[in-house]
């Protein structure tokens, strides 16, 4: 018996050439949106933030009111690189289905 499986093909193979640029275009996308939301979210905003909360507590004048915002400062910085790395996901995503 052949369970009504007869003539179908695996979701996930490729059909040729254009399958796999797209897969490729697609795994091109995630690391463009992971590189580019390493360098904005991390070493672009994230790291400049504690560092300048480091030269504040060295120099004596940390506060409250600046480790709150630099706590909000490395939140916002966290979130941005993490959506620059879900439209990189979501690119490869959409050349997958398509």
């Amino acid at each position: 018996m052949d369970n009504g499986k007869r003539g179908k093909k695996p979701v996930a193979q490729d059909t040729g050439s254009p399958g796999r640029i797209k897969k490729a275009a697609g795994w091109l996308s995630v690391l463009a949106g992971s590189t580019l939301g390493f360098y904005i979210g991390i070493w672009r905003m994230f790291l400049p933030s504690l560092f300048g909360l480091l030269v504040a507590c060295k120099e004596g004048r940390l506060t409250v009111g600046l480790v709150i915002l630099t706590f909000a400062e490395c939140w916002l910085a966290l979130t941005i690189g993490g959506l620059i790395w879900t439209i990189g996901y979501m690119i490869k995503c959409m050349l997958d289905v398509g």
